[in-house]
């Protein structure tokens, strides 16, 4: 008994016609191009995250250097202080 379709039942009417040659090119051109496009977009993406890691770390070892800086400077306003004071006072080292 052979098997009887149903009024929507068509096998062939589901399944996709293949495009036509230039326009499945065309789309597997724009595909190779916007998958380019996203490589490059997370390239850049991730460059500019280690740019901004970068500028944050150099920020940290600005402000670190700035302390030095003002420690050695407070130091030697100390030194000098003290050597003026000795000259003052008549007292001489003698090395």
């Amino acid at each position: 008994m052979p098997l009887k379709k149903g009024p929507g039942a068509k096998g062939s009417e589901n399944v996709p016609k293949p495009l036509p040659k230039k326009e499945a090119e065309a789309k597997r051109k724009r595909a190779r191009t916007l998958a380019k496009q996203q490589q490059l977009a997370e390239r850049i993406a991730a460059a500019s995250a280690q740019l901004a890691s970068a500028v944050t770390q150099s920020t940290a070892a600005i402000e670190q250097l700035t302390k030095a800086m003002d420690q050695i400077a407070s130091g030697a306003e100390q030194a000098s202080g003290a050597s003026q004071e000795l000259l003052e006072g008549g007292i001489y080292l003698v090395l």
